[in-house]
């Protein structure tokens, strides 16, 4: 049942490893809809959930499923006659996967909101950006595609591999507020342990010197990780900081001094040249890439792990599997391109699908 952004990604991710994924679509899409950025590999069937018929439509597809995603407020799918107990009643097999920002249950469970507000709430949100600033929203990554998507996909395998020994489904709750909560395990950690010192003062959040990104000399920039001693050393070394005592890097009163000579030095370089230079040795030392540059990387080049075709830009299945690889699909050649064939494989007549069309229950493609 598509929606924005984290279900389609998810069913992409199932798409690329051969899933047949339906993308059942409304018939009146946003102005703006991050679902087609997620297409590959899948077909498009467009159907009114609010016709007549629509719910008819809906469960006669979910008899023939595997999977049923759907990423609607709670009790919406009720309300149509299509709640887990109506459609895994039809289908005992069926592993009906539910993915919402706060779930099925709890006070929020009918509030709206976005990435950001499920972020907020769980806590991975206040662990991001400086001391002395607010936190920095991370896209939609932590939120929706780590917290939501990845969940999803994970739940659904655990429910496909469960099926296989039961021989039944079961009903998969995703929030993203509980993936969120979930990714921010080593900051709870931290927080238990007593070591926590807030936003921006861990090793991994910047605070370092030694790990973090600084401008270069032609406005490029450059990323370091050199956390481990020995490439610390090294990290010092192609910098020029000999006199940068090595047993003291830890020592967070030097911190503040020693970031500023860093940054001094990767100021006074183009990104290429400490592109090459680190290249040499183990600093753990990339460039950061722009969107542009990722298809010209020469490893992601080499492994196909971003390229650049008839499509687009685009990013390769991951993660990579020996015998049964993932694939790129192409996009539906348009929304409810795919309807007819998709009401006929399940078992709908031609003429009904015809029907269906002239009511406005469908939509089929030209």
């Amino acid at each position: 049942m598509s929606a924005l952004g984290p279900g389609p990604f998810c069913s992409m991710l199932l798409a690329d490893f051969g899933a047949e994924v339906i993308a059942v679509e409304r018939p009146d899409p946003p102005p703006f809809d991050p679902s087609t950025f997620f297409a590959r590999g899948k077909r498009s069937a467009v159907v009114d959930l609010r016709a007549p018929r629509g719910s008819e439509v809906i469960a006669r597809l979910a008899d023939h499923a595997d999977v049923l995603l759907e990423s609607n407020r709670p009790g919406t799918m009720e309300r149509h006659g299509l709640g887990p107990d109506v459609l895994c009643a039809r289908n005992p097999r069926l592993v009906y996967t539910r993915l919402t920002g706060w779930g099925q249950d709890g006070p929020y469970r009918d509030r709206a909101g976005h990435d950001i507000n499920y972020i907020g709430v769980s806590g991975a949100l206040g662990v991001i950006g400086a001391p002395d600033g607010a936190p920095v929203p991370p896209l939609a990554l932590v939120g929706d595609i780590a917290g939501g998507s990845m969940f999803a996909a994970l739940g659904i395998m655990l429910a496909l591999f469960a099926r296989a020994a039961t021989g039944r489904g079961q009903v998969v709750d995703t929030a993203i507020v509980d993936g969120s909560a979930l990714l921010n395990t080593p900051q709870l950690g931290e927080w238990n342990a007593g070591m926590w010192n807030g936003r921006g003062q861990h090793i991994l959040a910047g605070a370092a010197p030694f790990y973090g990104v600084y401008p270069c000399a032609d406005g490029g920039y450059f990323t370091v990780g050199a956390i481990e001693p020995k490439f610390y050393a090294r990290f010092l070394d192609v910098l020029g900081l000999d006199d940068v005592a090595r047993d003291r890097q830890l020592d967070l009163s030097t911190w503040a001094g020693l970031r500023a000579r860093v940054a001094e030095a990767f100021r006074s370089r183009p990104r290429a040249h400490w592109t090459e230079v680190f290249a040499d040795i183990d600093g753990c030392g990339t460039p950061m890439l722009d969107l542009d540059e990722l298809a010209t990387d020469p490893h992601l080049r080499e492994r196909g792990t971003v390229v650049l075709d008839e499509h687009g830009l685009a990013a390769a299945p991951a993660p990579r599997l020996s015998r049964s690889p993932g694939s790129r699909g192409a996009p539906p050649a348009g929304r409810g391109a795919d309807t007819r064939a998709v009401l006929l494989d399940a078992g709908f007549a031609p003429d009904e699908v015809h029907e269906l069309a002239a009511e406005g229950t469908v939509v089929l493609a030209n």
